[in-house]
């Protein structure tokens, strides 16, 4: 049996940890039963391996990782990924730091984790001075990597805040001025893709694209249905900088909440319009992202683990000029 996992609040306007829908007593009930052990199976093995990984970072560009190829596997085991992941694996421009939030099922409580290369050496993980009190969840930076956004719990709700980068590391929290979506990406035209109030959607929420300034959004407009495909899950969007393409995750074809959850790519057409999304890999899950170097694709599996991948793996789903 597949335990229905909580929802808990989320800063972003969307369940920021939603359960898997159950079978039933039909033949396919049982079908999607016999595939639900099969991947609960599957994913004890990656846990199991995960336990026996490393626990400490190495030296070199993303945690001394040995790049991937167009299959993705799993980031830093041990280090990232430890089976409690559910966000987005957010790097800072010049490829310095990364955070990313883990989730604990018994209490729900979320936290911010980072490390940080400092003389040519990976800190080991652990909160950052900012986070170490409290919930706190979806880590964001500002398009020049001078702030970063993220979201803590006040005790009645989630509320944004920032701190700003200085000499002497990162500044006290403060909350004023706009405070941009927790699931926003920016482009280098100054243009913020990000999950948003849509009502006709499941969870009531859809992707939005905007014009990004430092008092806030402007012309905001959603996008089309075949991104924001009715009566679905569409969420967690990543734009590339350039604006050529959309990353997503997805629950289509399927219709209603079930959440069997994918990323999805949707290529920008000359005429401004999307492409019809394509479901990227074959393995479950969501929050999307690029390297800051543009090489590497991210996400956070499922499993609670982050993923990766060559860039090229989204070769085969562009559409032929």
């Amino acid at each position: 049996m597949v335990r229905r996992r909580e929802r808990f609040a989320s800063s972003q306007g969307v369940p920021a940890w939603p359960c898997p829908g159950s079978g039933n007593d039909s033949g396919e009930g049982k079908v999607v039963a016999l595939k639900a052990a099969a991947v609960l199976f599957l994913l004890l093995l990656v846990g199991a391996s995960i336990g026996q990984a490393q626990t400490t970072p190495e030296a070199g560009a993303y945690l001394g990782q040995r790049p991937p190829g167009t299959i993705p596997v799993v980031f830093a085991p041990g280090v990232v990924s430890t089976g409690n992941l559910h966000s987005r694996l957010e790097i800072s421009p010049d490829g310095q730091e990364m955070f990313w939030n883990t989730v604990d099922m018994k209490t729900l409580s979320a936290q911010i984790l980072s490390v940080r290369k400092v003389g040519g050496t990976w800190s080991a993980p652990q909160p950052p001075p900012f986070a170490k009190d409290g919930n706190t969840q979806a880590a964001v930076f500002s398009p020049d990597g001078k702030k970063l956004f993220f979201s803590a719990d006040s005790g009645s709700g989630w509320v944004k805040q920032y701190v700003e980068k200085t000499e002497a590391g990162w500044s006290t929290a403060r909350a004023d001025g706009f405070l941009p979506n927790g699931s926003s990406s920016f482009t280098r035209s100054g243009r913020a893709y990000y999950s948003g109030v849509m009502k006709t959607k499941i969870w009531d929420t859809g992707i939005f694209g905007a014009r990004y300034a430092a008092d806030g959004y402007v012309d905001v407009t959603p996008l089309g249905e075949a991104i924001n495909r009715p009566n679905a899950i569409d969420y967690t969007p990543y734009v590339s900088p350039d604006e050529s393409f959309l990353l997503f995750s997805s629950n289509r074809p399927l219709d209603g909440d079930k959440e069997e959850m994918f990323i999805q790519v949707t290529f920008r057409k000359s005429e401004g319009t999307w492409s019809a999304p394509q479901r990227v890999t074959q393995i479950p899950g969501r929050f999307p992202s690029l390297s800051p170097d543009g090489r590497y694709l991210f996400f956070c599996g499922d499993d609670g683990n982050i993923y990766w991948a060559d860039k090229k793996i989204l070769d085969p789903f562009r559409p032929v000029s």
